[in-house]
């Protein structure tokens, strides 16, 4: 799991991660998230903090302001690892402040916090 402060983005500009792997703690082995015999959910979220700016967007602080998944097409699995595109249009309804960000990956069931982390979102131009 990864724990601290992720990135500094603009809220005024598209913003693609780096890619993520698993990989086993144990033996060093990189989980192929492709393998069809899995069955693969990756959600990324951006969430107001419980004393963070723009709690007008959100009803408490486990809400997600933003979200990518594979299901809404803004997550992307191309081969062991997994990486995450949000559109200007996405960023655009966060003023600048700090944000949780969180990312959860689900296989065959096992849900698995992999990002636990703050993230910092500057007003662009």
């Amino acid at each position: 799991m990864y724990t601290g402060q992720f990135a500094t983005i603009s809220n005024r500009a598209t913003w693609a991660s780096p890619t993520c792997e698993l990989v086993d703690d144990q033996n060093g082995t990189t989980t192929d998230l492709t393998d069809p015999a899995l069955t693969v959910d990756i959600v990324v979220t951006i969430s107001a903090l419980p004393d963070g700016c723009c709690d007008v967007f959100s009803s408490g602080p486990t809400v997600a302001l933003v979200t990518a998944s594979i299901a809404n097409g803004k997550v992307m699995v191309p081969g062991p690892g997994f990486w995450w595109q949000f559109e200007d249009t996405d960023l655009s309804r966060l003023c600048a402040g700090t944000y949780k960000l969180g990312a959860k990956v689900t296989i065959d069931g096992f849900v698995n916090d992999l990002i636990i982390g703050t993230i910092a979102v500057l007003e662009g131009n």
